[in-house]
């Protein structure tokens, strides 16, 4: 397959104002010159979804998704003029990156630990100490 990324924009009517999305198709060039017969699926804003269903690019192209996301959207990146297109790209590229792991420090003990989330407050003090 040849694939391709091809960027249009879109505008959508919510909530009684129009809003404009750019949305990207991808295409294999290898089965037909132009756009609506050489199809292969839409590339999503997010590879891994919250509700746990798998989209049709992940099924399509399976372990090699992001590799092949990356890969169109870097191409794409080169070729597109649009400030607002490229913006997008560069805003969906920082999604597959890994986010960093927060340490903080035990308030009671000092030691570094994985906090968890409580709301928008993380947790300050470890499990150890927090089971004494």
């Amino acid at each position: 397959m040849k694939l391709k990324l091809k960027v249009s924009k879109k505008q959508i009517n919510r909530a009684s104002r129009l809003e404009e999305t750019i949305v990207f198709a991808v295409i294999d060039l290898n089965k037909s010159g132009t756009y609506p017969a050489n199809f292969v699926c839409m590339l999503p804003k997010e590879l891994k979804s919250r509700s746990g269903t798998i989209c049709t690019f992940m099924r399509t192209f399976g372990d090699e998704a992001l590799q092949v996301a990356k890969k169109l959207l870097t191409e794409a990146m080169k070729r597109e003029d649009d400030a607002d297109v490229k913006k997008e790209i560069v805003r969906r590229l920082k999604t597959f990156e890994p986010k960093p792991i927060v340490h903080a420090d035990c308030v009671v003990c000092g030691r570094k630990f994985q906090p968890r989330n409580y709301g928008q407050y993380l947790q300050r003090v470890c499990q150890t100490c927090k089971q004494e």
